[in-house]
């Protein structure tokens, strides 16, 4: 069985795959690794119901729909692993929905991935040498974790 590298993305962020995409692919060609790319939708924090009765609204939020999040997701996950998959090379998708950072070490060890390839930063944080994430993930991590940096 191959080795399998996994790339975390934030679908919202261009910054989390300009680069990272490119190195991970070109590692795993040079390696003979499958790809994975994945993403977290991150978890709604509940309460915001509570805002709606203050201003005396009982109806509430509208309901989440959790499936059609994941769904968008791994669509647009798939558009964006073809933009940079060499002609030919196979990927993987994932969407997963709670914790970034537990998500990410949660696919990682299922997958049994050998290495995680994924960004520093958001460029708008650039007060962090890594993101909150990508640092637990570094910590946490049973694989090696690569920090590709902008």
């Amino acid at each position: 069985m191959p080795d399998r590298l996994l790339i975390p993305i934030d679908l919202a962020h261009q910054s989390s795959w300009i680069k990272a995409l490119p190195q991970a692919f070109a590692l795993a060609k040079a390696i003979g690794a499958e790809v994975t790319i994945m993403t977290v939708v991150p978890e709604v924090i509940a309460g915001l119901d509570w805002r709606y009765s203050i201003r005396g609204e009982t109806g509430g939020s509208e309901e989440l729909n959790i499936d059609a999040l994941l769904e968008d997701a791994r669509t647009r996950l798939e558009q964006i692993g073809s933009e940079f998959a060499p002609k030919g090379t196979a990927f993987d998708v994932v969407a997963r929905y709670g914790t970034i950072y537990e998500e990410i070490l949660n696919v990682a060890d299922e997958l049994g991935a050998v290495q995680i390839v994924m960004a520093a930063h958001r460029p708008s944080l650039s007060d962090y040498l890594i993101g909150p994430n990508t640092a637990r993930v570094v910590r946490h991590g049973t694989c090696s974790v690569q920090v590709v940096r902008d």
